[in-house]
Protein backbone atom coordinates (compact mmCIF):
# COMPACT_ATOMS: atom_id res chain seq x y z
CA UNK A 1 0.00 0.00 0.00
CA UNK A 2 2.96 2.77 1.00
CA UNK A 3 4.27 2.02 -2.80
CA UNK A 4 1.20 2.63 -4.20
CA UNK A 5 0.14 5.68 -2.31
CA UNK A 6 4.17 6.67 -3.33
CA UNK A 7 3.51 6.27 -7.08
CA UNK A 8 0.32 8.27 -6.98
CA UNK A 9 2.16 11.35 -5.64
CA UNK A 10 4.40 11.02 -8.15
CA UNK A 11 2.15 10.55 -10.97
CA UNK A 12 2.09 13.44 -13.67
CA UNK A 13 -1.51 13.99 -12.69
CA UNK A 14 -0.04 15.51 -8.96
CA UNK A 15 2.87 17.17 -10.17
CA UNK A 16 1.11 19.20 -12.68
CA UNK A 17 -1.09 19.65 -9.92
CA UNK A 18 0.89 20.89 -7.67
CA UNK A 19 2.16 22.88 -9.97
CA UNK A 20 -0.77 24.38 -10.97
CA UNK A 21 -1.21 25.12 -6.76
CA UNK A 22 1.85 26.97 -6.95
CA UNK A 23 1.15 29.48 -9.89
CA UNK A 24 -2.31 29.96 -8.54
CA UNK A 25 -0.71 31.07 -5.14
CA UNK A 26 1.66 33.29 -7.02
CA UNK A 27 -1.31 34.48 -9.31
CA UNK A 28 -0.34 33.65 -12.31
CA UNK A 29 -3.09 32.26 -13.68
CA UNK A 30 -2.15 31.17 -17.23
CA UNK A 31 0.20 29.69 -15.94
CA UNK A 32 -1.66 27.82 -12.94
CA UNK A 33 -4.47 26.84 -15.71
CA UNK A 34 -1.94 25.37 -18.32
CA UNK A 35 -0.81 23.11 -14.99
CA UNK A 36 -4.26 21.87 -14.13
CA UNK A 37 -5.06 21.32 -17.96
CA UNK A 38 -2.35 18.77 -18.48
CA UNK A 39 -3.24 17.14 -15.05
CA UNK A 40 -7.08 17.08 -16.32
CA UNK A 41 -5.84 15.01 -19.46
CA UNK A 42 -3.77 12.89 -17.54
CA UNK A 43 -6.13 11.00 -15.58
CA UNK A 44 -9.55 10.65 -14.18
CA UNK A 45 -9.62 14.04 -12.16
CA UNK A 46 -11.17 14.25 -9.00
CA UNK A 47 -13.76 17.23 -7.48
CA UNK A 48 -10.93 19.12 -6.35
CA UNK A 49 -8.71 19.05 -9.30
CA UNK A 50 -12.03 20.03 -11.16
CA UNK A 51 -13.03 22.96 -9.16
CA UNK A 52 -9.22 24.41 -9.53
CA UNK A 53 -9.21 24.06 -12.80
CA UNK A 54 -12.24 26.12 -13.27
CA UNK A 55 -11.32 28.82 -10.86
CA UNK A 56 -7.58 28.82 -12.68
CA UNK A 57 -9.76 29.62 -16.13
CA UNK A 58 -11.80 32.33 -14.42
CA UNK A 59 -9.01 33.72 -13.28
CA UNK A 60 -7.32 33.75 -16.20
CA UNK A 61 -10.11 34.89 -18.32
CA UNK A 62 -10.56 32.06 -20.34
CA UNK A 63 -14.16 32.40 -19.40
CA UNK A 64 -15.14 30.31 -22.29
CA UNK A 65 -13.57 27.31 -20.77
CA UNK A 66 -14.62 28.32 -17.20
CA UNK A 67 -18.40 27.99 -18.26
CA UNK A 68 -17.43 24.26 -19.85
CA UNK A 69 -15.45 23.39 -16.80
CA UNK A 70 -17.95 24.57 -13.87
CA UNK A 71 -21.15 22.96 -15.77
CA UNK A 72 -18.69 19.90 -15.96
CA UNK A 73 -18.21 20.06 -12.14
CA UNK A 74 -21.75 20.05 -11.30
CA UNK A 75 -22.54 16.87 -13.35
CA UNK A 76 -19.63 14.96 -11.81
CA UNK A 77 -19.86 15.68 -8.53
CA UNK A 78 -23.13 15.63 -6.95
CA UNK A 79 -22.31 17.86 -4.35
CA UNK A 80 -20.76 20.33 -6.29
CA UNK A 81 -24.19 21.78 -7.58
CA UNK A 82 -23.78 25.01 -5.21
CA UNK A 83 -19.98 25.65 -6.23
CA UNK A 84 -20.77 25.66 -9.93
CA UNK A 85 -23.69 27.59 -9.85
CA UNK A 86 -21.28 30.35 -8.39
CA UNK A 87 -18.79 29.79 -10.54
CA UNK A 88 -20.95 30.00 -13.77
CA UNK A 89 -22.44 33.58 -11.92
CA UNK A 90 -18.70 35.01 -11.58
CA UNK A 91 -18.15 33.41 -15.37
CA UNK A 92 -21.44 35.84 -16.33
CA UNK A 93 -20.59 38.80 -14.50
CA UNK A 94 -16.98 38.59 -15.90
CA UNK A 95 -18.64 38.22 -19.46
CA UNK A 96 -20.73 41.10 -19.11
CA UNK A 97 -17.43 42.91 -18.45
CA UNK A 98 -15.42 41.40 -21.61
CA UNK A 99 -18.50 42.07 -23.55
CA UNK A 100 -18.31 37.99 -24.13
CA UNK A 101 -21.47 37.55 -25.23
CA UNK A 102 -21.17 34.12 -26.43
CA UNK A 103 -19.61 32.99 -23.09
CA UNK A 104 -22.42 34.76 -21.10
CA UNK A 105 -25.01 32.90 -23.27
CA UNK A 106 -22.86 29.93 -22.54
CA UNK A 107 -23.10 30.22 -18.59
CA UNK A 108 -26.79 31.74 -18.61
CA UNK A 109 -27.59 28.19 -20.29
CA UNK A 110 -25.46 26.08 -17.79
CA UNK A 111 -27.05 27.66 -15.02
CA UNK A 112 -30.24 26.99 -16.51
CA UNK A 113 -29.52 23.19 -16.78
CA UNK A 114 -27.68 23.05 -13.09
CA UNK A 115 -29.30 25.34 -10.71
CA UNK A 116 -32.94 26.88 -12.82
CA UNK A 117 -34.37 27.69 -9.48
CA UNK A 118 -30.99 31.39 -9.70
CA UNK A 119 -33.00 34.20 -10.67
CA UNK A 120 -30.98 35.10 -13.80
CA UNK A 121 -32.56 39.12 -13.46
CA UNK A 122 -29.57 41.28 -15.04
CA UNK A 123 -27.36 38.77 -16.70
CA UNK A 124 -30.41 38.19 -19.30
CA UNK A 125 -31.01 41.72 -19.83
CA UNK A 126 -26.96 41.82 -20.59
CA UNK A 127 -27.76 39.04 -23.10
CA UNK A 128 -30.42 40.70 -24.70
CA UNK A 129 -28.12 43.77 -24.70
CA UNK A 130 -26.27 41.89 -26.68
CA UNK A 131 -28.03 40.16 -29.42
CA UNK A 132 -26.54 41.60 -32.25
CA UNK A 133 -23.28 39.07 -30.71
CA UNK A 134 -25.36 36.25 -30.19
CA UNK A 135 -27.67 34.27 -32.56
CA UNK A 136 -28.67 31.05 -30.74
CA UNK A 137 -32.28 30.14 -30.64
CA UNK A 138 -30.87 28.74 -26.75
CA UNK A 139 -30.43 32.15 -25.82
CA UNK A 140 -33.84 32.96 -26.17
CA UNK A 141 -35.14 29.93 -23.82
CA UNK A 142 -33.53 31.82 -20.88
CA UNK A 143 -34.74 35.30 -21.58
CA UNK A 144 -38.76 33.82 -21.73
CA UNK A 145 -37.65 32.23 -18.39
CA UNK A 146 -36.03 35.11 -17.03
CA UNK A 147 -39.38 36.85 -18.20
CA UNK A 148 -41.88 34.38 -16.66
CA UNK A 149 -40.10 34.95 -13.35
CA UNK A 150 -39.93 38.26 -12.68
CA UNK A 151 -41.36 39.65 -10.04
CA UNK A 152 -43.01 42.85 -11.92
CA UNK A 153 -44.63 43.30 -15.19
CA UNK A 154 -41.65 46.22 -16.26
CA UNK A 155 -39.21 43.52 -15.37
CA UNK A 156 -40.65 41.20 -17.41
CA UNK A 157 -41.48 43.35 -20.88
CA UNK A 158 -37.59 44.14 -20.40
CA UNK A 159 -36.61 40.67 -21.03
CA UNK A 160 -39.37 40.10 -23.84
CA UNK A 161 -38.00 43.16 -25.60
CA UNK A 162 -34.42 41.53 -25.44
CA UNK A 163 -36.36 38.16 -26.62
CA UNK A 164 -37.93 40.52 -29.45
CA UNK A 165 -34.29 41.76 -30.48
CA UNK A 166 -33.13 38.48 -30.25
CA UNK A 167 -35.79 37.36 -33.09
CA UNK A 168 -35.47 40.49 -34.84
CA UNK A 169 -31.23 39.83 -35.11
CA UNK A 170 -31.63 36.24 -36.48
CA UNK A 171 -34.42 37.50 -39.06
CA UNK A 172 -37.44 36.40 -37.19
CA UNK A 173 -39.44 39.62 -37.69
CA UNK A 174 -42.63 38.03 -37.67
CA UNK A 175 -42.22 36.93 -34.05
CA UNK A 176 -40.35 40.17 -32.72
CA UNK A 177 -43.01 42.13 -34.23
CA UNK A 178 -45.82 40.56 -32.48
CA UNK A 179 -43.41 40.57 -29.02
CA UNK A 180 -43.11 44.48 -29.54
CA UNK A 181 -46.55 45.22 -29.72
CA UNK A 182 -47.46 42.92 -26.80
CA UNK A 183 -44.78 44.82 -24.89
CA UNK A 184 -46.35 48.20 -26.07
CA UNK A 185 -49.91 47.18 -25.00
CA UNK A 186 -48.91 46.42 -21.65
CA UNK A 187 -46.10 48.85 -20.78
CA UNK A 188 -47.25 52.10 -21.94
CA UNK A 189 -46.52 54.24 -18.91
CA UNK A 190 -42.44 52.68 -18.67
CA UNK A 191 -40.91 55.22 -21.12
CA UNK A 192 -38.11 53.41 -21.92
CA UNK A 193 -39.86 49.94 -22.78
CA UNK A 194 -41.76 51.84 -25.03
CA UNK A 195 -38.84 53.88 -26.75
CA UNK A 196 -37.38 50.25 -27.63
CA UNK A 197 -40.35 48.34 -28.13
CA UNK A 198 -41.09 50.93 -30.51
CA UNK A 199 -37.75 51.34 -32.66
CA UNK A 200 -37.54 47.19 -32.98
CA UNK A 201 -41.37 47.55 -34.52
CA UNK A 202 -40.05 50.25 -36.57
CA UNK A 203 -37.11 48.42 -37.69
CA UNK A 204 -38.95 44.99 -37.96
CA UNK A 205 -41.00 46.84 -40.40
CA UNK A 206 -38.05 48.20 -42.44
CA UNK A 207 -36.78 44.86 -43.06
CA UNK A 208 -40.45 43.74 -44.28
CA UNK A 209 -40.38 46.32 -46.61
CA UNK A 210 -37.04 45.37 -47.95
CA UNK A 211 -38.22 41.95 -48.27
CA UNK A 212 -41.48 43.20 -50.39
CA UNK A 213 -39.41 45.35 -52.57
CA UNK A 214 -37.09 43.16 -53.13
CA UNK A 215 -39.99 40.86 -54.50
CA UNK A 216 -41.36 43.26 -56.27
CA UNK A 217 -44.36 44.09 -54.54
CA UNK A 218 -44.35 47.71 -54.34
CA UNK A 219 -46.73 48.82 -52.74
CA UNK A 220 -46.64 46.37 -49.64
CA UNK A 221 -43.15 47.46 -49.51
CA UNK A 222 -44.20 51.17 -49.31
CA UNK A 223 -47.12 50.22 -46.56
CA UNK A 224 -44.39 48.96 -44.63
CA UNK A 225 -41.68 51.15 -44.75
CA UNK A 226 -44.26 54.26 -44.01
CA UNK A 227 -45.41 52.38 -40.94
CA UNK A 228 -41.84 52.37 -39.70
CA UNK A 229 -42.05 56.44 -40.74
CA UNK A 230 -45.57 57.05 -38.53
CA UNK A 231 -43.69 54.97 -35.57
CA UNK A 232 -41.22 58.04 -35.69
CA UNK A 233 -38.34 56.78 -33.97
CA UNK A 234 -35.12 56.11 -33.90
CA UNK A 235 -34.06 58.82 -36.51
CA UNK A 236 -32.26 56.34 -38.36
CA UNK A 237 -34.72 53.89 -38.81
CA UNK A 238 -37.10 56.50 -39.93
CA UNK A 239 -34.71 58.42 -42.81
CA UNK A 240 -33.91 54.92 -43.71
CA UNK A 241 -37.40 54.21 -44.49
CA UNK A 242 -37.60 57.53 -46.25
CA UNK A 243 -34.70 56.26 -48.43
CA UNK A 244 -36.43 53.46 -49.01
CA UNK A 245 -39.99 55.19 -50.13
CA UNK A 246 -38.02 57.01 -52.85
CA UNK A 247 -36.38 53.79 -53.87
CA UNK A 248 -39.98 52.63 -54.60
CA UNK A 249 -41.26 55.89 -55.71
CA UNK A 250 -38.48 56.09 -58.05
CA UNK A 251 -39.38 52.25 -59.24
CA UNK A 252 -42.75 53.38 -59.54
CA UNK A 253 -41.85 56.17 -62.04
CA UNK A 254 -43.05 58.36 -59.62
CA UNK A 255 -39.88 60.75 -59.65
CA UNK A 256 -41.60 63.94 -57.54
CA UNK A 257 -42.52 61.60 -54.08
CA UNK A 258 -39.10 60.22 -54.75
CA UNK A 259 -37.20 63.31 -54.52
CA UNK A 260 -38.94 64.35 -51.51
CA UNK A 261 -38.37 61.19 -49.64
CA UNK A 262 -34.87 61.43 -50.73
CA UNK A 263 -34.50 64.80 -49.38
CA UNK A 264 -36.32 63.56 -45.96
CA UNK A 265 -33.78 60.65 -45.42
CA UNK A 266 -30.94 63.85 -45.60
CA UNK A 267 -32.74 65.98 -43.23
CA UNK A 268 -31.37 66.38 -39.62
CA UNK A 269 -28.54 63.84 -40.59
CA UNK A 270 -25.06 64.07 -39.33
CA UNK A 271 -22.03 64.68 -41.06
CA UNK A 272 -20.78 61.45 -42.81
CA UNK A 273 -24.13 59.64 -42.43
CA UNK A 274 -24.13 56.75 -44.71
CA UNK A 275 -27.90 57.09 -45.16
CA UNK A 276 -27.88 60.72 -45.64
CA UNK A 277 -25.09 59.91 -48.01
CA UNK A 278 -26.73 57.18 -49.69
CA UNK A 279 -29.51 59.28 -50.27
CA UNK A 280 -27.70 62.12 -51.61
CA UNK A 281 -26.56 59.96 -54.35
CA UNK A 282 -29.46 58.55 -55.17
CA UNK A 283 -31.48 62.26 -55.75
CA UNK A 284 -28.40 62.71 -58.01
CA UNK A 285 -29.00 60.35 -60.38
CA UNK A 286 -32.68 60.98 -60.44
CA UNK A 287 -31.88 64.24 -61.41
CA UNK A 288 -29.52 63.48 -63.50
CA UNK A 289 -31.79 61.00 -65.35
CA UNK A 290 -29.89 57.83 -64.29
CA UNK A 291 -30.96 54.40 -63.23
CA UNK A 292 -31.75 53.61 -59.47
CA UNK A 293 -28.74 51.70 -57.35
CA UNK A 294 -29.98 48.77 -56.18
Amino acid sequence: MPALLLLAACSPVADHARLGDRRYAEHAFGDALAEYRLAMHQGAPDAELRAKFAAAALQAGALGEAVTAYHDLAHAEAGAGDEAADGLTRAARLAIGAHDMSALSDALLALRDIAPQRPVGFLAVALGAGTAYVRRPEAMDVLLQAAAAASTAPGADSFLVAYADLNAHMGRCDAATRTYEAVLRRSRQVPPLVEAARGGLAGCSVEDGKVSLSAGALQDAEARFRKAISIGEPDSVVRLAWLLVGDTRWAKGDTAVAQDAYRRAMSGAAEGDPIAARAEDQLNRLLGKGSPTP
